[in-house]
């Protein structure tokens, strides 16, 4: 909790240190722009009252000049620091990007397994994600805007409180509402963006499956775009009904903004119009409040609402910065791997689970031996809990009850770097890494180098090395579609290389989950058969719903809705005749 807060005090305060000098620049030149917007106002004043008096005279004085190099001096600062702000608004989201967002991703790193499953949490760590920096910047651009806007409000309302007093408190009583409506426009703007955010990452996935090219085999072989299309089109209407919604309470707000501030202004000049006739106030002062007053009319209608949406979505935003700071961290994920004393045994003893936020007990009464040098399968139907125990056993999960020992000691004792330098996992959604070949198997020891002889040897015993005898740049071969020339895989081989770098990190356990879905059951026999001769003295894990690997391990430990329903070697559970034996018979034409 505490570096929690640390972090939360940090994120408060790096914004505005990060962009220290931007935005005092940027400070200053607004103070000094809605200084100026106000001396304006007087020099327009003056610009015409010396020219009325021109025209009467038909000789300039030197106050003429004073008064239209004046305004010149005004409308340029006007004209050219909203620009200069703009630029240094920009440079300051840069420094956000290069400083500000590497505290957030380590946080998001940090995190506990159990918020990247759930969809509320990952709703909110995707808001806080995108756009951080732009949100900071133009929360910082609103409240300057505002304190302008401010300077400029107060500035004719001392002017005009000169001449009629009432006129300014009429506008003061004017401005109530279109703050109230602003403030009530942010808040349903900002809800609208939550609401709307499973709806959006929905048609966004769609919209993936409709137009990307690693679709477009089974767009063309399946002629399933129609069907996406109608379900794309709903997911769409239901944001866009939301957002519309939205959009017409916005434009509502907009309008009613305008109308309350097109009547003040009105209201205001007819005031003023009486003291004009009776020469207490000069034209040229009447010509240049009536420019004012419609000009700050037209910001007060649009501007201040917008401004004021900015900072009640900052608000908002700014509680969800809170509660992500305050999710909890798993300490020492970061660390690199520390690798530990051989494993000789692992043991599960009554293990329950259930996954957090749920009733549904997913493990229960869990217990079974494995031991070092032996290859082990954990197979079973769907849901049956397999994956399950290895998200336990690689410590993606501790909230369980029972106890999981490695070596005698309960799992929850290691530090985090330890248990990542016990198991290797390939998982079967694994990541393609769109990086070369030597990048893609260097993965496998973050903590150094690993020989290009060991590379060339792995790639030639699982037929890889055409990938990189055929291409100039060998092992430094780009592979995925992310350049002109790089080199992309076919499933298996990606299958196969994914399988290569757990070989190549030579941690004690390895484990594979579903590694050889894309292969075909000849291909998957011969990769297990290789993969258990080059790891015949490491403990081996293998879980997968295709049987074809199982006369080859030493034991076989069979779940059904989360419990040990049986266990043994091959010959052992075939004769038993129980469940493993229906599922082996199912499958037993593919590898004969």
């Amino acid at each position: 909790m505490k570096k929690s807060y640390k972090l939360e005090q940090k994120l408060d305060k790096f914004p505005f240190r990060c962009s220290c000098v931007e935005n005092i620049i940027m400070l200053i030149m607004t103070l000094i722009s809605g200084i100026c917007m106000i001396l304006q106002v007087q020099a327009i004043s003056d610009f015409i009252d010396n020219a009325l008096l021109f025209l009467e005279k038909q000789k300039l004085d030197f106050d003429f000049y004073i008064s239209a190099l004046l305004l010149i001096f005004f409308v340029t600062i006007d004209w050219m620091f909203p620009r200069i702000i703009s630029i240094l608004g920009q440079k300051s989201e840069l420094k956000l990007k290069e400083k500000y967002r590497p505290l957030l991703l380590e946080k998001c790193a940090k995190l506990k397994y159990r918020y990247v499953e759930d969809s509320e949490s990952w709703d909110l760590i995707n808001r806080v994600l995108k756009n951080t920096e732009k949100q900071w910047v133009d929360i910082f651009e609103a409240v300057l805007s505002f304190l302008q806007l401010t300077l400029k409000i107060i500035g004719i309302l001392f002017i005009i409180a000169g001449y009629v007093w009432w006129a300014a408190i009429l506008i003061l009583i004017f401005c109530i509402p279109l703050f109230i409506l602003s403030i009530k426009g942010g808040k349903s703007n900002y809800k609208a963006q939550k609401d709307t955010s499973n709806l959006i990452r929905r048609y966004e996935y769609l919209d993936q499956i409709l137009n990307e090219r690693e679709y477009i085999d089974e767009r063309k072989l399946f002629g399933f775009y129609k069907k996406v299309d109608e379900t794309y089109s709903e997911a769409y209407k239901k944001a866009f009904r939301i957002a519309t919604k939205t959009q017409i309470h916005w434009a509502m707000k907009t309008k009613l903004s305008g109308a309350l501030s097109s009547i003040a202004a009105l209201l205001i000049i007819t005031t003023l119009m009486h003291p004009t006739i009776k020469g207490v106030i000069s034209v040229g002062l009447f010509i240049s409040l009536v420019n004012a007053i419609f000009s700050l009319t037209s910001q007060m209608s649009w501007e201040l609402s917008r401004n004021i949406d900015i900072l009640v979505k900052g608000r908002e935003f700014y509680k969800d910065i809170k509660c992500f700071c305050r999710l909890d961290e798993e300490y020492g994920v970061l660390e690199l791997p520390e690798y530990v004393e051989d494993i000789k045994m692992i043991e599960f003893k009554h293990v329950y689970f259930r996954y957090p936020g749920t009733e549904i007990e997913i493990l229960k009464d869990v217990s079974f031996k494995m031991e070092n040098g032996k290859h082990y399968a954990l197979v079973g139907q769907n849901g049956a809990g397999k994956t399950t125990i290895i998200k336990l056993l690689t410590g993606l999960y501790s909230e369980y009850t029972g106890e999981i020992l490695i070596n005698g000691k309960e799992l929850k004792c290691y530090t985090k770097a330890q248990q990542k330098g016990m198991f290797t996992v390939v998982y079967q959604d694994f990541i393609k890494h769109a990086l070369t070949v030597r990048e893609n198997c260097e993965l496998a020891n973050p903590c150094g180098t690993i020989l290009e002889e060991r590379i060339m040897n792995l790639l030639d015993k699982f037929e890889l090395s055409d990938v990189v005898n055929e291409y100039p740049n060998g092992l430094d071969t780009q592979l995925g579609k992310v350049k002109k020339n790089s080199v992309d895989l076919s499933g298996g081989q990606w299958q196969k290389l994914a399988v290569i770098r757990a070989l190549l990190g030579e941690k004690k356990v390895q484990i594979l989950d579903e590694p050889t879905a894309a292969l075909d059951p000849k291909m998957e026999s011969e990769v297990y058969e290789l993969f258990q001769e080059m790891t015949d003295d490491r403990m081996t894990i293998l879980i997968s719903h295709r049987l074809g690997f199982a006369k080859i391990v030493d034991h076989i430990i069979v779940f059904s809705n989360g419990t040990v329903l049986e266990q043994g070697d091959f010959v052992n559970l075939m004769n038993k005749q129980g469940l493993f034996y229906q599922m082996y018979q199912e499958q037993r034409s593919w590898y004969e």
